[in-house]
């Protein structure tokens, strides 16, 4: 036959072999097209017939086409990866022509908005689902491979219209779990009673949030003539789950507890975390204690820490907010603390000024940044925000949490060189030309690539940034630097200009600091061996990756609900015309990023929205710079008056406009550019 004619087989492969083919990752536009973004930073547009069969994020090999008129397009040829897999979306049914129930479903991604045909694979069909359910699938069929896309529908998730759909729809979301592990029948006890000192005499207090029931870290201090000696007793969980049981599996598994707006899911039973092993007021509790020496200059001498298991009772649970009433003010309305709580209290804050002068005259110091606490109404939404500075009583216990990691780390990488640690290897070196020209134009002087590489280079550099008035110098570094990471061995914690920092302060939240306690644990019972002692378990890379995961995982489940409730939050204040105090916390293409200081919220601000002469205004994202007619207006880390015009739901997102003149420029009619732009 024709088709079977060896010359044109021949033919046909000669074709074949002279297209031009790229693999890369498919970026959908709002308005149907896209484009192929290839490794090599290229860029091939994507026609909308074309990007009907593509998700954005999909990884594809495309034939690249070149027109008569010289322009090129990518025509997808192969699906390698998908960019949905297991996703979360809204639930929609429909009937078809003959009456037969139709379920799509939109992926809850403001990225993807193809209406997906799924097929209802649920082994519990208990609840009756109804239009805008959130719902769990897993995606089956993909168009460019199969002609269609289609998906099972696995899980129901909860109703459009819960309360709670935020926080279930983002842990569902990344599988994270929505409650608690249950507790064992039996909770027993297994430290040897002979091994605990008893430490009950002395007093011991707690500093927490209100609402705070975990208790995991109490604290006491003695003077030594002019120095101080720290003691912080940690609750002491792994005396309550054997190591390898299955809910030190579990703990292992989850690796943190998760921490989202308005709401927690512990790593532990609450029976542990909250009740049995949480350190009460009044109540005598086994604990791992540390005594860290340190001098008048707030120096330690990690060579004198010395580590006991004990008993202790705390005297006081103390509310940061009243805490730092009385030692701000000299009272406090519901704080009333006798003679000797009051002197313990007197010496932590001695104690924490001289940790404070000393990380910031050797160390790494850090700018003072407010928390946000969301506070939920009895029906579980957002009723409103509440800003939490940094005051001393919160700098008491991050000082005294500071220097007791930084003791566990010295002696963790003494005896085992192993543990848990939290690294951070300071600026990206890569980018080390621009670091130093931003240096240089910042005023700093005598840098260099060698310099900047090191743990005292960084920390010099991080305390003159600190230092300034402005914190665009610091906002410039953090985009330079390497991101935080967990590591099994031990190293350098740049961002902290210290050696070796090892967290064991919150055993109840965190599976890493157990492993640590049960390192110390070993070096409590058998001083005398050198290296880990017969039996001793050392983490291994699957604790590690476990770990780096689960804390990426728990941050984008954050993230996700802050975005959701911040959403709903400001929408009243788009027709209030609300004017908020705003910060500059980044510089992209086509705008601004503004987080807002009274709620942490955060907007994007284009230049449409800045100015009425598209011509006068542009960013700098290189520098972080607005530009007004070539001159720098805004840079990171000013303010600006900014008010929220609009909301997007589908993508939780915030648009805000000036609400004054930015470097002169006439700006335009927020709401006239919105309705334009739609």
């Amino acid at each position: 036959m024709l088709f079977d004619d060896p010359a044109l087989l021949k033919l046909k492969e000669k074709f074949e072999s002279a297209k031009v083919r790229k693999e890369g990752m498919v970026r959908a536009s709002e308005r149907g097209f896209g484009f192929l973004e290839t490794p090599d930073r290229e860029s091939y547009f994507i026609t909308p017939v074309h990007m009907k069969n593509l998700l954005h994020g999909d990884r594809v090999t495309c034939v690249i086409e070149t027109e008569a008129d010289g322009k090129t397009k990518a025509v997808p040829e192969t699906l390698t990866e998908s960019a949905l897999k297991r996703f979360t979306g809204r639930l929609t049914l429909s009937t078809d022509h003959k009456g037969k129930r139709r379920l799509s479903v939109v992926p809850d991604t403001p990225t993807i908005k193809t209406a997906i045909t799924v097929d209802d694979k649920r082994a519990d069909r208990s609840t009756e689902l109804k239009n805008g359910d959130f719902v769990i699938c897993n995606l089956k069929k993909h168009a460019l491979k199969d002609g269609a896309f289609r998906a099972t529908l696995d899980e129901f998730v909860c109703r459009g219209d819960d309360p709670v759909a935020p926080w279930t729809v983002s842990l569902r979301d990344l599988d994270l779990p929505l409650t608690c592990p249950q507790a064992p029948a039996d909770l027993t006890f297994h430290g040897d009673e002979s091994t605990y000192t008893d430490l009950t005499a002395l007093p011991f207090v707690t500093i927490d949030a209100e609402k705070t029931e975990d208790m995991d870290d109490a604290l006491y201090l003695e003077k030594e003539g002019e120095n101080f000696i720290l003691y912080v007793a940690i609750a002491d969980p792994t005396s309550y789950i054997p190591e390898d049981s299955e809910l030190d599996k579990e703990a292992a598994k989850r690796a943190f507890s998760i921490y989202l707006p308005g709401r927690n899911i512990p790593m532990l039973p609450r029976e542990l975390s909250d009740d049995i092993c949480s350190l009460r007021e009044g109540e005598k509790r086994p604990a791992l204690v540390s005594k860290v020496f340190v001098s008048a200059d707030g120096a330690i001498d990690t060579e004198r820490t010395e580590f006991c298991l004990a008993h202790i009772v705390s005297r006081g649970k103390l509310i940061y907010n009243e805490v730092s009433d009385f030692l701000e003010r000299g009272s406090s309305e519901n704080f009333k603390p006798d003679a000797t709580i009051a002197e313990v209290l007197s010496r932590l804050v001695e104690f924490t000024k001289a940790r404070d002068h000393y990380r910031c005259t050797h160390a790494a110091p850090f700018r003072n940044r407010p928390d946000y606490e969301f506070v939920l109404n009895e029906a579980g939404a957002l009723d409103h925000i509440e800003v939490e500075y940094r005051r001393i009583a919160n700098q008491i216990v991050e000082e005294s949490m500071i220097a007791a990691n930084l003791a566990c780390g010295a002696m963790l990488a003494r005896h085992f060189k192993a543990g848990v640690f939290n690294i951070h290897k300071g600026f990206d070196l890569k980018e080390s030309k621009e670091i130093l020209e931003l240096l240089e134009n910042e005023g700093y002087t005598g840098a260099t690539a060698e310099s900047i590489a090191t743990l005292e280079g960084f920390s010099a550099v991080r305390r003159y940034a600190a230092g300034l008035e402005s914190s665009y110098l610091d906002n410039r570094m953090r985009r330079l630097q390497e991101y935080s990471q967990i590591s099994i061995v031990p190293g350098a914690h740049f961002a902290l200009g210290v050696e070796n920092y090892a967290t064991w302060t919150s055993p109840i939240r965190k599976y890493g600091d157990m492993v640590n306690h049960r390192l110390l644990k070993a070096l409590v019972r058998h001083p005398e061996v050198a290296g880990a002692p017969s039996g001793v378990k050392l983490p291994d890379e699957n604790t590690l990756a476990t770990m780096n995961l689960a804390r990426r995982t728990n941050r984008m489940a954050e993230r996700d609900v802050r975005d959701w409730l911040y959403v709903d939050y400001l929408e009243p204040e788009i027709a209030k015309k609300t004017v908020f105090n705003g910060e500059v916390f980044d510089v992209v293409r086509g705008g601004l990023r503004v987080m807002l200081t009274e709620n942490g919220a955060m907007l994007f601000v284009p230049l449409s929205l800045i100015s009425a002469d598209k011509t006068a205004a542009e960013t700098s994202n290189a520098t972080g710079e607005l530009l007004v007619n070539g001159q720098c207006a805004l840079r990171l880390g000013d303010p600006l008056k900014v008010r929220v015009v609009e909301v997007n739901k589908t993508t939780r997102s915030l648009v805000g406009a000036p609400a004054e003149s930015v470097g002169g420029l006439i700006l335009p009619d927020p709401e006239k550019q919105l309705r334009e732009r739609h």
